[in-house]
């Protein structure tokens, strides 16, 4: 097979799209499974707040796609060091929100209590 020959599984547009749908859909999606789940529980109001809060997903996943493609950009698809900034940018991320959400989730908690 000559490297003409080879064709990416999933395209650049593909994923675009992908994740421009969800960045709509899911916070539309966490307010209206969470207020329904809400609803069960007698708590509308909290159910869509944390439904919103899960639903916020899909433009984190636009703005860290937007992150990793800048990176990629600057860097190279290849580059070492542009693997690195993406490993350091998502791990950073990814402690501030588990963070975050560990301490909403404990004052929460207490206040169920």
């Amino acid at each position: 097979m000559a490297a003409s020959d080879m064709q990416e599984m999933v395209t650049v547009e593909q994923a675009e799209r992908v994740i421009g749908a969800l960045t709509y859909a899911l916070p539309v999606a966490g307010i209206v499974l969470g207020s329904l789940i809400g609803a069960l529980r007698k708590r509308m109001g909290r159910g869509a707040a944390v439904g919103l809060a899960c639903g916020l997903s899909g433009p984190a996943i636009w703005l860290l796609w937007r992150m990793y493609n800048g990176v990629v950009g600057g860097y190279g698809l290849d580059s070492v060091r542009g693997l690195l900034v993406n490993l350091g940018l998502f791990v950073a991320i990814g402690l501030v929100i588990g963070v975050a959400v560990g301490l909403v989730w404990r004052r929460l908690s207490k206040q169920a209590a």
